[in-house]
């Protein structure tokens, strides 16, 4: 028999909405259970609301992966959980070059699968997807016959999960390069030397709403990682683009993508930190049509929220100072801690600050590769706002 999980009285409204973590202060009784083990959920009168994985140490102490009471997750589930996520990205991208299974919004609650062509990066966040990991490539291996299968699991959450970070090649003869399509552009990166898979899949929409805008234009590109957003203002016809990041080794694959798409003429990298950057070309008078940013998550926990906002407050006010009267803020948070409403209010406090006035054009998220669930309003996590600067 399985251990078994009971939920505090009231507790289940949540799970029966569609949230998918169980908090430790949530639950009345917790079997013992290794880290990772399935354990069955049931409510405080004794019915059964599914399997979920579970970790005691941990203050999320389990998420639901089925609405069924599972023994085990047997080969046929994985292939089939990771056959319908595929079928959905199969049928929304012409190529296969997208995230593939996005954790909660996929239902596998800890999980994360980037697809670069025949090369797969895998990312297990948590000590119940650690202990699928074979049985996660299995899968792969049956629906997609990859070339190479990559584990990159350096992600700072682990760590609360007890997990150590690691990287290595679980499938292949590759070294650990993967090649990401974006609209008809190669972008290359290292799937585990990078950042998370070694690259964002989740800015492509906004990436292409900035290349509709930026013809002629001279463009500050932010926290420009390998220059995906520079690629995609530069093949949209901008004048020139200024690429900003603290990581040379970044940069580097940055030169390397924008030299290969032969842009290079029009391209600069800065390797700074932003904010030294951002101080040195306001004093000496640098403007932009277009400014960028694209930074980091600033919140990562809940007791950070005020900071992380502060943050978001003062890298508008400094980008602010550098567009040019009539030219455009673009700004993007991917902390999913941060309402679109509080990052919205931040960054419009950072552009006061900065004596300027502004419209709100446009909006953005995480492409359709990023599902979100309605019950789960977190997982809906990427921001992005474009904000026309007065004349």
């Amino acid at each position: 028999m399985s251990p078994r999980l009971q939920l505090k009285a009231g507790e289940e409204r949540r799970l029966k909405a569609g949230h998918l973590w169980i908090y430790a202060d949530e639950a009345a009784r917790l079997d013992a259970v290794e880290p990772g083990g399935l354990v069955h959920v049931y409510d405080d009168a004794g019915h059964a609301l599914g399997t979920a994985y579970a970790n005691p140490a941990s203050k999320i102490v389990a998420r639901m992966v089925s609405k069924k009471c599972l023994a085990e997750l047997k080969p046929a589930w994985w292939r089939d959980r990771l056959g319908a996520a595929l079928a959905m990205r199969d049928w929304l991208f012409t190529s296969p070059h997208y995230r593939w299974v996005h954790g909660e919004g996929d239902r596998l609650p800890g999980l994360i699968i980037d697809r670069f062509g025949d090369d797969i990066v895998i990312q297990a966040h948590t000590a119940g997807m650690e202990r699928q990991l074979d049985a996660i490539a299995d899968a792969v291996t049956a629906l997609v016959r990859p070339a190479n299968i990559y584990l990159n699991n350096k992600a700072g959450s682990r760590q609360h999960e007890g997990l150590a970070a690691y990287t290595r090649t679980l499938v292949g003869p590759g070294d650990g390069t993967v090649t990401a399509m974006e609209s008809g552009l190669p972008m290359l990166c290292h799937a585990l030397e990078g950042q998370k898979t070694g690259y964002f899949y989740d800015q492509r929409p906004n990436r292409d709403w900035i290349g509709r805008h930026c013809r002629g234009r001279r463009v500050l590109d932010l926290f420009a990682y390998v220059g995906a957003f520079a690629q995609a203002a530069l093949a949209g016809g901008a004048a020139e683009v200024v690429s900003v990041d603290a990581s040379a080794p970044a940069l580097a694959w940055a030169q390397r993508n924008i030299e290969a798409a032969g842009f290079a003429g029009r391209w600069q990298g800065v390797a700074s930190d932003v904010a030294k950057a951002l101080a040195e070309m306001a004093a000496t008078g640098e403007r932009f049509d277009i400014v960028v940013s694209d930074p980091p998550a600033y919140v990562k926990s809940r007791a950070k929220l005020s900071q992380g906002l502060r943050g978001y407050t003062h890298l508008a006010e400094q980008a602010s100072r550098l567009v040019k009267p009539g030219g455009m803020l673009c700004a993007a948070s991917c902390s999913g801690l941060v309402s679109a409403d509080d990052f919205r209010k931040a960054t419009v406090q950072g552009v006061r600050a900065a004596g300027r006035g502004a419209q709100i054009i446009h909006e953005g998220g995480a492409g359709a590769d990023h599902p979100w669930l309605p019950a789960m309003p977190e997982t809906r996590y990427l921001k992005f706002t474009a904000m026309m600067f007065d004349r």
